[in-house]
């Protein structure tokens, strides 16, 4: 931690204490009944903002860290049914993004191997189910929602699928319900995992390129499409694919809400697209990138103090599901800093002081901790804070 205006020496200060707690939190997650504990996808999830207190303040826990990821992670399959394969597909994405990233980074280099397992095993499940799941379905079971666009994936099988395809089965596209969908949240998990891991490997890039056009593809769709327009230079992505084939429309999409988890992860491939998937399209991705990131602030900041809030005010959360979509504001700041460290264009355009505003706000608010925190809130508040530390100018 070097070169840190001085105006971040409080957020720095915070992150320490929040982190400390979050810590003690994450390592007791496994002693507690199952009904009690935070789900094996949060868990990745909070890895992932971890590793970015250990780059941006202080790496001197990474060992301790690992141990406690590796004894968690497997205290958290044993709460699931099925242990691996009754995890969603989605789950397996959380972590191999985590796994991915850990590999990467030199104060976990002295003993890799535990993420290289996880990495292995969560990208091969993902990768093995998510695609297939309309391909797999049981014929005469749900025939008529088929893909409207061909490439993307699905959290979860649908009833009725042989059980040589191991995986949940409860999905039911006629639904609305969160299984055995289409939504935002797992294509945007395969596309960031498939386009990093495909650097090395070039089946994962070739599934990268497949996800990359079907997200593309929805996004412009004349008919319930991805993007929400809120003015001709802002908008949102939402929640859901809009429709099945023949425009039979999807039960459950809202033209209206939009979780914030969703944007950090869109941005975030957005920006490993312009870097490197497709160079031809650099503009066009900057100005989506820059937009949503407008969206952002007009719908998820602007009506909240400036502070980014977890989902937007418009709408609903689908099937009520507030425990699971209370950390959006924590993914995003993970991958608006993902974005400041690896995008130039991006970071110039969050170094502007309406953004620099909103970090700030954010940071501000992530001091008031709650009392009793949970794991979901600490590691909202640590994103923000650590991010607040990287991305603050002055």
């Amino acid at each position: 931690m070097t070169d840190l205006p001085q105006s971040t020496t409080r957020y720095v200060g915070a992150a320490r204490d929040l982190f400390d707690a979050l810590t003690n939190l994450y390592a007791a997650n496994g002693q507690l009944p199952c009904d009690q504990r935070v789900s094996f996808w949060k868990l990745g999830n909070t890895f992932d903002t971890m590793i970015d207190f250990l780059d941006v303040i202080d790496p001197s826990s990474a060992p301790k860290i690992a141990q406690m990821v590796v004894v968690q992670l497997n205290a958290a399959l044993n709460c699931i049914k099925g242990g691996w394969d009754g995890a969603w597909f989605d789950d397996f994405g959380w972590w191999s993004v985590a796994a991915q990233r850990a590999l990467q980074k030199p104060y976990f280099k002295t003993n890799p191997a535990p993420f290289e397992n996880i990495l292995n095993e969560c990208w091969t499940r993902f990768n093995n189910g998510a695609p297939y799941v309309w391909q797999r379905h049981k014929v005469g079971f749900y025939d008529q929602y088929g893909p409207a666009v061909e490439g993307g994936v699905w959290n979860a099988y649908w009833n009725h699928t042989p059980d040589i395809y191991p995986g949940p089965k409860n999905g039911d596209p006629s639904s609305g319900s969160l299984v055995g969908i289409q939504n935002t949240v797992t294509n945007a998990l395969y596309f960031m995992a498939a386009h990093r891991i495909g650097h090395t490997d070039p089946n994962a890039a070739k599934a990268a390129e497949r996800e990359f056009n079907f997200l593309v593809a929805w996004f412009d769709q004349t008919n319930s499409p991805l993007w929400r327009t809120i003015t001709t230079d802002a908008g949102l992505v939402l929640e859901r694919v809009g429709h099945f084939a023949k425009n039979l429309a999807a039960k459950g999409f809202q033209t209206d809400w939009a979780w914030t988890g969703d944007q950090g992860l869109i941005l975030g491939g957005l920006s490993d697209a312009m870097m490197h998937l497709a160079p031809n399209l650099r503009g066009p991705l900057l100005r989506r990138a820059e937009s949503l990131l407008r969206g952002i602030s007009l719908r998820l900041a602007k009506n909240n103090n400036g502070v980014v809030r977890n989902w937007t005010e418009e709408g609903y959360v689908p099937d009520g599901d507030t425990g699971d979509y209370q950390v959006g504001s924590g993914v995003f700041w993970r991958n608006a800093l993902y974005v400041w460290k690896t995008n130039p264009d991006l970071q110039q355009f969050l170094a502007q002081s309406e953004y620099q505003a909103i970090i700030r706000a954010s940071a501000d608010a992530a001091l008031l901790s709650p009392l009793n925190p949970t794991i979901e809130e600490l590691t909202n508040q640590v994103s923000a804070l650590v991010a607040a530390t990287a991305m603050l100018r002055q």
